[in-house]
C-alpha cells in the first residue's frame, strides 16, 4: 500500500471520528432537549390545572363577597326602611336597593319606594329627585351610623345642621328617633341645629346666643339646658 493510499486513510479516520463525535453531542443535546422538554410540558400542564383552580377560588370568592355584599345591603335597608317609617310614618316610604357588577366592582344604588311593592299606586325613585331631602337625610343619618359600627370606630357623630332639610312636621319625631337609636346603640351624636325642637329630645342640651355689648363688642352665651 503506498504512502499516499495510507494518508488518505488516515484522513478519512479523522474526519469520520470527527464525524461521530459531532454525532455524539448531537445526540447528547437531543436527550437533554427532550428530557427539558418533557419537564416544560409537565410544568405546562401543572401550571393550567393551578390556573383552573385559582380561576374557582377567583370565581367562589366573589360570589361569596357578592353574598356577603347582599346580606349587608339587605341590613342596610331592613335599618334604613324601619328609619324611614318611624320618622315618616304617613309617607309609607320604604328603603330598596340595586346590587350590579360595574367595572370588576360591586356597585350598589338605593332608591325609596312609596307604598306597597307590586301595588298599582306604589312608586320608586332616586332619594333626592322624588322624595326631598327630609327622608334622605334619615337614611344618611342611618347608613353612617352603621358605618362607624361596623368599622369599629368611636362611636360619636357630629352633625352640622345635617337634617336642616327635615321638615318642622317630623323634627318631633325626629328627635325621639335619634334619641332611641343613641340609647340602643350606645352611640353618640352631638347635633348642631337652628331647630330648638330637637332641644326637646336630647340627653343634654346647650343654646348658645349672641350678645352685643353697648360698645359693639360681640359675646358669645352658652347655657346648658337640661333634658
Amino acid at each position: 500500500m503506498s504512502g499516499d493510499t495510507l494518508h488518505d486513510l488516515d484522513g478519512l479516520k479523522e474526519r469520520l471520528d470527527t464525524v461521530l463525535s459531532i454525532r455524539t453531542r448531537h445526540l447528547t443535546l437531543r436527550d437533554q432537549i427532550s428530557k427539558e422538554l418533557v419537564l416544560k410540558e409537565a410544568e405546562v400542564v401543572s401550571l393550567a390545572e393551578e390556573i383552573e383552580v385559582l380561576t374557582k377560588v377567583v370565581e367562589l370568592f366573589r360570589v361569596l363577597m357578592d353574598q356577603l355584599v347582599e346580606k349587608q345591603v339587605k341590613i342596610v335597608e331592613k335599618v334604613g326602611t324601619e328609619g324611614l317609617q318611624t320618622v315618616f310614618p304617613d309617607l309609607d316610604l320604604s328603603l330598596e336597593s340595586e346590587v350590579d357588577p360595574k367595572y370588576n366592582k360591586i356597585s350598589v344604588d338605593f332608591f325609596f319606594r312609596k307604598g306597597m311593592k307590586g301595588h298599582p299606586a306604589s312608586y320608586r325613585g332616586r332619594p333626592l329627585d322624588a322624595f326631598g331631602g327630609g327622608p334622605s337625610s334619615i337614611v344618611s343619618l342611618i347608613l353612617r351610623v352603621l358605618t362607624v359600627k361596623k368599622l369599629k370606630l368611636w362611636p360619636l357623630l357630629i352633625l352640622d345642621e345635617s337634617l336642616a332639610a327635615v321638615s318642622d312636621d317630623y323634627i318631633d319625631l325626629t328627635g325621639q328617633f335619634i334619641r332611641a337609636l343613641t340609647e340602643k346603640l350606645d352611640f353618640d351624636i352631638i347635633l348642631v341645629t337652628h331647630k330648638p325642637a330637637f332641644l326637646e329630645h336630647a340627653h343634654a342640651a346647650f343654646r348658645c346666643t349672641e350678645e352685643v355689648e353697648s360698645d359693639g363688642v360681640s359675646t358669645y352665651v352658652v347655657v346648658k339646658k337640661a333634658s
